[in-house]
């Protein structure tokens, strides 16, 4: 491997480059997402729970394919950090969705239940389901 024989701070083994491939991993998520979301002139707030889904399952993925404690650790502050913000979706997302002719309410449903699979929380999906039909 690249640089194994030196000792003076840089990559020099293949769990340090797994390690950077995993960070590398979930910012490339994390960029992909910013860049939907930061559209202007295109019609995108209907793929916001798609690119949440995705970053969550990027997180979760690249985190079991490396049992290391310290990956842990990151996927851990990770998912906290994320659930300050997304825990529950704001209704403009939801109903966007909804109003999506390849999503409608039960690719929502869907969504939802993934979502929270994924992001390991207990969560009342029919409920929030109803509380966006509602809005119909």
């Amino acid at each position: 491997m690249y640089n194994e024989s030196q000792t003076d701070g840089r990559f020099t083994t293949n769990d340090h480059w797994s390690l950077a491939k995993i960070i590398h991993d979930v910012l490339k998520s994390f960029d992909n997402a910013t860049h939907i979301f930061s559209y202007v002139y295109e019609l995108n707030i209907h793929m916001v729970i798609l690119e949440c889904i995705k970053i969550i399952c990027t997180i979760t993925q690249t985190s079991q394919a490396n049992p290391d404690p310290s990956v842990k650790d990151i996927r851990d502050n990770m998912k906290v950090k994320w659930c300050a913000y997304f825990n529950e979706f704001p209704p403009i997302y939801a109903i966007a969705a909804i109003l999506d002719p390849v999503v409608k309410l039960q690719g929502l449903t869907d969504l939802i239940t993934f979502y929270y699979e994924q992001l390991g929380v207990n969560f009342d999906v029919p409920y929030y389901v109803n509380k966006m039909q509602a809005y119909f």
